[in-house]
């Protein structure tokens, strides 16, 4: 089953670089070598998905290279190359030794860029298939999973090939090493004759590139793989997140107990509110590819989706105000939770700011209430309005947690802890007063009064 999210998420959550040089989750993530493997992450990146068995069966590849000291050396320019070589469209060489000694001789005379491509090709495509063929044999030295073990099955099947065998035996190390005739042999071969095979042993080897790059990351520290729980009641338990874009991030952790299941989140502006929810958001979403997590520890039922208003826009060509704009994403928001049988996780970041305080107070409370009454979805709700949590009661179902701060000579110092409870600060007046905003304006209206008296 598909995993449901939308483009507001994927843009609140900053997954993918809107613009150049734009900081984004995938290019954290993309520490793969070759151009294959990094095609393949995004397309897994793109692609979350709703089965307990394909996410465990892929984290638990990714630790099969994080626990073993087992990796195949990927030269990129050379993987590269050969992918180059299999989408050129130079007609392949016939196998036979009348036209190999015709197009070997033409080359020598009139030197052919689609030859040399196809000579030199041949020379990193042996490279390649010996290096397999030695990663297989310390894998096979290891438990592998059922998927990774037949796609390494398909590998050797191709290398047992006696054409391969010979060209693995006598490895050609540069152009003089092979004639005319296996030029002509291994190019048809390669494009024409095992054409398909070989595009899939290409695939493993993107695939490997990507295994290899996500323990790296779980390897480095700071990064783990993710724990799917099997239970009738969702599960959510998180030990030291923290946002992959920060250099020196404060760790928090996260669980929902019980029967609880809306996270309650106040705080000061600058606390750390935002980043925060944008987190539980990349572990929901992260988790769901089956890659490693910004976490020390987290555990998860398998959800339906992720949706989240983080950073709406106005909808001006349609002429939307921002306050219609936020009505009408949580009506969306609503409408998806009518299908019992998909669980969702749903974030909202200061909901109604576009409107007046009172409005924006009525509306929060009547959306939270009815949110803390829906079972088996989670919802992280931040909020500005601070009396909203004291007309919600003592609830199992909603956790009071905020981020606070202290004064320290008239700064704001923040610690960007996550605290259980309701936070009571109210920091605006005291920047205001710091950076003498109100003394500027002060002196404004003295200067405008000067200037009607002349």
């Amino acid at each position: 089953m598909m995993f449901k999210t939308d483009s507001q998420t994927i843009r609140d959550l900053e997954l993918f670089g809107e613009r150049k040089n734009q900081s984004s989750v995938f290019s954290i993530y993309n520490c793969t070598k070759t151009r294959g493997g990094q095609d393949l992450l995004y397309r897994i990146f793109n692609s979350p998905v709703s089965d307990i068995e394909f996410l465990e069966n892929r984290r638990d590849e990714i630790r099969f290279f994080a626990e073993n000291d087992c990796r195949l050396s990927l030269n990129p320019r050379s993987v590269d190359y050969i992918e180059y070589y299999l989408n050129i469209r130079r007609v392949p060489l016939k196998a036979n030794i009348l036209d190999a000694t015709v197009a070997g001789l033409s080359n020598k005379i009139n030197p052919d860029n689609d030859y040399f491509v196809i000579t030199e090709s041949i020379i990193h495509i042996a490279q390649l298939l010996a290096d397999l063929k030695g990663f297989i044999g310390r894998a096979r030295e290891h438990t592998l999973t059922r998927t990774f073990g037949s796609h390494l099955e398909e590998v050797e099947s191709f290398c047992r090939a006696k054409a391969i065998v010979r060209l693995i035996g006598n490895q050609p190390k540069k152009a003089q090493d092979l004639g005319y005739n296996q030029i002509n042999k291994y190019d048809n071969y390669f494009r024409v004759k095992d054409k398909e095979a070989f595009r899939n042993l290409m695939t493993v080897v993107y695939e490997i590139d990507l295994l290899q790059s996500m323990a790296g990351l779980v390897m480095s520290g700071g990064f783990s793989l993710p724990e799917y729980v099997s239970s009738p009641e969702p599960v959510f338990i998180v030990s030291d997140s923290f946002h992959p874009f920060l250099d020196k991030p404060v760790r928090n952790g996260f669980e929902f107990k019980g029967t609880a299941n809306l996270c309650f989140l106040t705080g000061p502006n600058m606390s750390g509110k935002s980043t925060f929810l944008k987190t539980m958001g990349l572990l929901v979403y992260i988790s769901h590819c089956g890659l490693p997590v910004p976490a020390r520890e987290f555990k998860t039922s398998v959800m339906g989706g992720l949706f989240s208003t983080i950073n709406l826009a106005d909808n001006i060509n349609l002429g939307y105000s921002h306050f219609y704009a936020e009505v009408s994403r949580v009506k969306e928001i609503a409408s998806l939770l009518l299908n019992r049988d998909r669980n969702l996780v749903i974030i909202f970041d200061e909901l109604f700011r576009g409107t007046n305080v009172k409005d924006a107070f009525d509306a929060s409370l009547g959306i939270i209430d009815s949110l803390s009454r829906i079972r088996n979805n989670f919802f992280f709700i931040s909020t500005h309005i601070l009396e909203v949590a004291e007309n919600l009661g003592d609830r199992e179902s909603i956790l009071f947690r905020c981020f606070e701060s202290e004064l320290v000579n008239h700064h704001a110092v923040y610690d960007f802890r996550l605290k259980e409870g309701i936070s009571s600060e109210r920091v605006g007046m005291k920047i205001l007063e710091r950076e003498n905003v109100m003394s500027i304006l002060d002196k404004a209206i003295v200067e405008q009064s000067k200037k009607r008296k002349e």
